[in-house]
């Protein structure tokens, strides 16, 4: 076994761009790769197993996995193109297309916009039973959640107001693919599919939906290491297609493909880290990104632009320990801050870190990156598989982990 993994990564080396090894340095991941793109060229790397449909293999960056937050930032590009057509605007009350009253029971005067949605100041949260069972209703529990202690946890605190406190929540992205449902009048994952996929000739998928057989073939796992072994959290065995993957929860018998309410509940199609793509994929999405960058793309200029700011000296939002210090409408947006205040810096990429947008993921054991760079016209995209949920290696520069400044390090290495 081990011989030949020696000779599949000897061979894979001969084909991909030569470098230091990039698991060296985050010693404990599974897997890493990236794809970086210089101007008018490209570098890749990829390194590590992959566990696909149980059986070891190396590591591809043709392999598709659960590709988490980046999941947000393509569902919001769907969103702006509502808003482009003007079937949407950004700083109408949600309430107008959903169909029903959605308000923070402590705000009632408080439109919630999808402006809101899209930067995570709209209120809402992950409640104590995230996520809603599919064909559940979605607006349904937040009523009900209403009336609970703590409002369940999904519904802020009073003295965290709407408009102005930012708190990261999936929650956001379930009633915006609502959104999208209610004024297509048709599903969220085809609507992305006929948007924006196919379009760019992309196989991909939220909850495997649309994604052929051929490449689920290859997917790799998400995988933690637990009681002494590498153990797959999702996508040890993904459905033959076309099924898709939905979240039933329990006692839960409708829960099937042909008894779907469009418009019911936004988490059906996971949203907010659902999409199954490889790290080729990302780099076909990052090229997209940019070429709407470098044409001066409206709707993309108001996703990338600051829409919430983290005030130090009154402070409006959880940054998670300096993590999060501005957020566009759906896009991170670093500042490059030091660190200050108690916090870490989100200097991702270093001093230039103003200069990149795009969206972090991490969930179940992979930690991905989407980002493009207009000024430098440069695209980085990477993936780490293995990383725990908690007790992970601190980074040196800013609030990521170690391993993840280590692969955007290699990334920007190959970059010059």
């Amino acid at each position: 076994m081990w011989s030949r993994r020696a000779f599949g990564q000897k061979l894979i080396g001969a084909l991909l761009d030569r470098g230091p090894s990039l698991l060296r340095g985050m010693p404990g991941m599974l897997s890493a790769g990236f794809i970086a793109r210089p101007r008018g060229g490209v570098r890749r790397r990829a390194e590590g197993r992959a566990l696909v449909h149980g059986q070891w293999r190396d590591f591809a960056l043709d392999q598709p996995f659960r590709v988490a937050s980046i999941s947000k930032m393509v569902a919001a590009t769907g969103f702006m193109s509502l808003v482009t057509q003007g079937r949407v605007d950004l700083d109408a009350d949600v309430s107008v297309y959903l169909g029903e009253t959605l308000r923070h029971p402590a705000f009632p005067d408080i439109s919630i916009t999808p402006r809101m949605l899209l930067s995570h100041t709209s209120g809402l949260r992950n409640g104590a039973d995230f996520p809603v069972p599919f064909n559940r209703s979605l607006l349904g529990r937040l009523r009900e959640a209403a009336r609970e202690d703590n409002y369940g946890g999904w519904l802020a605190p009073a003295s965290e107001r709407p408009s102005h406190w930012f708190s990261y929540s999936d929650t956001n992205f379930a009633v915006l693919a609502q959104i999208i449902e209610r004024v297509t009048g048709g599903r969220f994952d085809r609507f992305m599919r006929e948007m924006l996929f196919e379009p760019l000739g992309l196989d991909v998928g939220y909850n495997w939906s649309g994604v052929s057989q051929r490449k689920r073939a290859r997917a790799a796992a998400a995988c933690e290491w637990q009681d002494g072994a590498w153990r797959p959290q999702v996508d040890a065995a993904p459905p033959r297609a076309p099924e898709i993957v939905f979240y039933r929860g329990e006692n839960n018998d409708a829960a099937a493909e042909a008894n779907y309410s469009i418009g019911l509940n936004g988490f059906a199609f996971a949203p907010q880290g659902g999409l199954r793509a490889s790290v080729a994929d990302l780099d076909r999405l990052a090229r997209f990104y940019l070429d709407r960058a470098r044409a001066g793309d409206g709707a993309l200029t108001q996703m990338t632009s600051p829409a919430w700011v983290f005030d130090p000296a009154a402070p409006n939002g959880d940054t998670l320990n300096g993590f999060y210090q501005a957020f566009g409408l759906g896009v991170q947006t670093p500042l490059a801050r030091p660190a200050q205040h108690g916090l870490r810096s989100d200097a991702y990429f270093g001093a230039d870190s103003v200069s990149w947008r795009g969206h972090l993921g991490d969930a179940y054991g992979w930690m991905t990156g989407l980002f493009w760079n207009a000024r430098e016209n440069a695209t980085l995209v990477w993936a780490i598989n293995g990383m725990p949920e908690t007790d992970r290696p601190p980074g040196a520069r800013s609030a990521l982990s170690s391993p993840e400044e280590a692969v955007i390090d290699a990334g920007l290495a190959a970059l010059r």
